[in-house]
């Protein structure tokens, strides 16, 4: 073959190899790239919840609202804040909050969750709502001394 024909292959297949460069998709973050932004909110839900605990609470709660806002679907901000609301009597908001992580928790992270939306409920006086949560949170529990506080939390609960 002579020199020019294989410049001439060489050109074609460069330039065929240049357009298909660009008019390939784009790859997806790698999961080295999620890894590292999820251990980001991870690492800023930890530190609000350290304000929360120290000296500054208030601007550890803005920043869990923050993180909320940006992911709205992100569960360890919303349990800090469902937990956190129950410790200030704000049982409506630990009720929505902790709902939305009992929905997202596909791997039983917050197996308690159902325990503190009882005592939301409990605290609000719904008791059916109360005794259902209870009846799922035991389900997960396999301590005796547990299974049997709970249980005895129902049973004050059909009382009223």
């Amino acid at each position: 073959m002579k020199p020019e024909t294989k410049r001439w292959i060489a050109a074609v297949l460069a330039l065929v190899l240049f357009v298909l460069f660009l008019l390939a998709p784009r790859l997806p973050k790698s999961k080295t790239q999620e890894v590292a932004q999820v251990t980001a909110v991870d690492d800023k839900v930890q530190e609000a919840v350290a304000l929360v605990n120290g000296e500054n609470p208030m601007q550890g709660i803005l920043k869990l609202r923050e993180i909320i806002e940006n992911d709205p679907e992100n569960i360890d901000a919303s349990w800090y804040l469902g937990l956190f609301s129950i410790q200030t009597g704000q049982y409506e908001k630990a009720i929505e909050r902790l709902e939305m992580v009992a929905r997202k928790d596909e791997t039983s992270t917050y197996s308690d969750v159902y325990y503190h939306l009882g005592e939301s409920y409990a605290a609000l006086e719904n008791v059916e709502e109360a005794k259902r949560c209870y009846g799922r949170f035991l389900e997960s529990v396999n301590d005796p001394e547990i299974i049997l506080r709970v249980e005895d939390r129902i049973k004050e609960l059909e009382k009223k």
